[in-house]
C-alpha cells in the first residue's frame, strides 16, 4: 500500500486507491472480457431453450438474431441485453482488482450523486426536444436530407419496443458510458497526466462499435468527445449517461412509431451539424449549472496518520502495589496528593494520630518541680492541687520539691484504624473520625520564676 494524498481529476482517480498499480487496470479489462463472455453465453443458452420450449421453435428467433433487424423486438431485446452484460462484467473485475470504492468509476464522490444525474436528464429533455424540431423544420426545408421512414409497427409490436425504449435502453447507454468513459478514461489516466489523452484515446473504440458511415461515424465521435469532456468537467459520468440515454431513448421510441429507421447506418451534413449545436448547447447548459451548484471536480484525498501504540500512563497505587506493565520507577502524576486521590481504588488508608499542638516541653530547671506527666489518652484530667500562698514571699508555692508523684502513664495508645468508608450508602462521607489525641490537660499553672515578682 502506498500513501496517496491530494486532489484527483475524474481521469486520476484510480491512483486515488492506495493498492493501485499500473499492470492492474490490463488485468480488470482482461478479466472484464472473460466475465462478459460467461455471461453472454449463459445468457444465449438460456434463451435458445426458451425458444425450443415455445411454440414457434428456434427458427424465428434464429432469422431475427441474423438479419440484425433493430425494429424487431427480439433483435433489439438481444442487442440490449448483450450490452447491458458489460455493468456486471466489468463491476466483477472492479471488484476483483480495483479500484475500490467500486462507485468510483461513477465520480470523484465515489457514487452515482442522483440529484444531479436527475438535473443532467431534465436539460438533455428539453435540449433534445428543441434538437428534434430543429431537424422536423429541416426535413421540411431539405427534402433530400431526410431519411424515409419505414412502414408502422402494429400494437403489439410498438407496445413492446416503447417498453424496451424507455426501461432498457437507458442502462444500455449507461454500461457504454461506464466502459468507455469510466474504466478506460481512469485507466488511460492513471498512466498518461493530461486529461485530453484520456478523452480522446477511447474514441476510435468507441467508433467502431458502431457500424456507420463515415459521415455517422464522425456524429458518433462528436458525441465520444463530448461525452468524455463532460465527465471530466464535471466529475463523473451522470451528464454522459443522462445524454446518452436521452438520444438513445427519442431515437428508438421514434423508431417505435415509424418516424425514424433506426436500422440506418448512413449519416448526413444536417444531422451531423445539428448533432454538434445539440452537444455545444448541452454542454454549455450543463457546465453552467454544475458550478452555480457547486458540484466537485475533483476528489480530495487526506493521508491517514500513522498509528502509533499508545502509551502506558504512570498509575500510584496507594500500599505499593502497581498495575501489570507498568514500570517501576513511573512516578505519580501528583506526587504531593493523598494516596487515594492518585490511585484508582476507594479505600482510604488510616492516618497516624498527630502530637498534641502548643509550644514544646522545656527541660526541668534545679530547684523546680517537673510538669506533671499528660494523662493517657481518654483518661480524666488529674484535678488540680490547690496552692498555700508563701508566708515569705507571699507567692503561691509550688510543688513539693522531689520527684514525680508517680510514674507517667504511658506512650498514647496506638490509633484504631477507621473502618472503610462505604461509597455506596453515602457518595459524599464525612471521611473517618480521627482517634481522640492526649489533648490539652489543665495541669498545674506554670509557676512564675524569680525574675518574674509578683505586683
Amino acid at each position: 500500500m502506498r500513501q496517496v494524498e491530494g486532489q484527483y481529476e475524474f481521469h486520476r482517480l484510480a491512483l486515488s486507491w492506495p493498492w493501485h498499480s499500473w499492470w492492474k487496470p490490463l488485468l480488470t479489462a482482461l478479466l472484464g472480457f472473460v466475465f462478459y463472455i460467461v455471461f453472454l453465453l449463459v445468457v444465449v443458452v438460456a434463451g435458445m431453450a426458451a425458444a425450443i420450449l415455445s411454440p414457434t421453435g428456434v427458427d424465428p428467433y434464429l432469422d431475427a438474431l441474423t438479419e440484425l433487424d433493430l425494429s424487431n423486438p427480439v433483435t433489439f431485446a438481444f442487442t440490449l441485453v448483450s450490452l447491458i452484460l458489460m455493468i456486471p462484467a466489468l463491476a466483477l473485475a472492479a471488484l476483483i482488482m480495483g479500484p475500490r470504492p467500486l462507485g468510483l468509476l461513477s465520480s470523484v464522490a465515489g457514487r452515482i450523486r442522483w440529484r444531479w444525474l436527475a438535473v443532467c436528464t431534465g436539460v438533455a429533455l428539453a435540449v433534445f426536444l428543441a434538437s428534434l424540431v430543429v431537424s422536423t423544420g429541416i426535413g421540411f426545408l431539405l427534402p433530400e436530407e431526410s431519411v424515409p421512414a419505414p412502414a408502422q409497427q402494429d400494437t403489439s409490436i410498438l407496445l413492446v419496443m416503447l417498453v424496451l425504449a424507455v426501461l432498457a435502453v437507458p442502462f444500455q447507454a449507461a454500461a457504454e458510458e461506464y466502459v468507455f468513459r469510466g474504466f478506460l478514461m481512469q485507466a488511460i489516466g492513471s498512466w498518461l497526466r493530461h486529461p485530453a489523452y484520456a478523452i480522446l484515446l477511447p474514441v476510435p473504440l468507441f467508433v467502431l462499435g458502431h457500424g456507420y458511415d463515415p459521415l455517422g461515424q464522425a456524429d458518433v465521435a462528436l458525441f465520444a468527445i463530448f461525452a468524455g469532456w463532460i465527465s471530466w468537467r464535471t466529475g463523473g459520468l451522470e451528464a454522459a449517461i443522462a445524454v446518452h440515454a436521452i438520444n438513445n431513448m427519442t431515437i428508438f421510441v421514434l423508431g417505435a412509431f415509424g418516424l425514424v429507421d433506426v436500422n440506418s447506418t448512413e449519416g448526413s451534413v444536417s444531422g451531423l451539424i445539428v448533432s454538434a449545436l445539440t452537444m455545444g448547447v448541452t454542454a454549455v447548459v450543463i457546465v453552467r449549472l454544475a458550478d452555480r451548484r457547486g458540484i466537485d471536480r475533483t476528489r480530495t484525498v487526506v493521508a491517514l496518520p500513522v498509528l502509533q501504540p499508545a502509551g502506558l500512563h504512570a498509575v500510584h497505587v496507594g500500599d505499593g502495589h502497581r498495575p501489570h506493565g507498568v514500570h517501576s520507577s513511573s512516578a505519580p502524576a501528583y506526587p504531593d496528593a493523598q494516596p487515594w486521590v492518585r490511585t484508582r481504588t476507594r479505600q482510604p488508608t488510616a492516618v497516624p494520630p498527630e502530637a498534641p499542638a502548643g509550644p514544646p516541653l522545656r527541660a526541668p530547671v534545679a530547684g523546680r518541680p517537673a510538669r506533671q506527666a499528660d494523662p493517657a489518652p481518654g483518661a480524666a484530667p488529674a484535678p488540680a492541687r490547690a496552692e498555700t500562698p508563701d508566708q515569705d514571699t507571699g507567692r503561691p508555692a509550688g510543688p513539693p520539691a522531689g520527684p514525680p508523684a508517680g510514674p507517667p502513664a504511658g506512650p498514647p495508645a496506638a490509633a484504631t484504624p477507621a473502618p472503610a468508608r462505604d461509597y455506596d450508602a453515602d457518595r459524599h462521607p464525612s471521611g473517618p473520625a480521627h482517634p481522640g489525641g492526649p489533648g490539652h490537660p489543665t495541669g498545674v499553672p506554670h509557676p512564675s520564676g524569680p525574675a518574674h515578682p509578683a505586683e
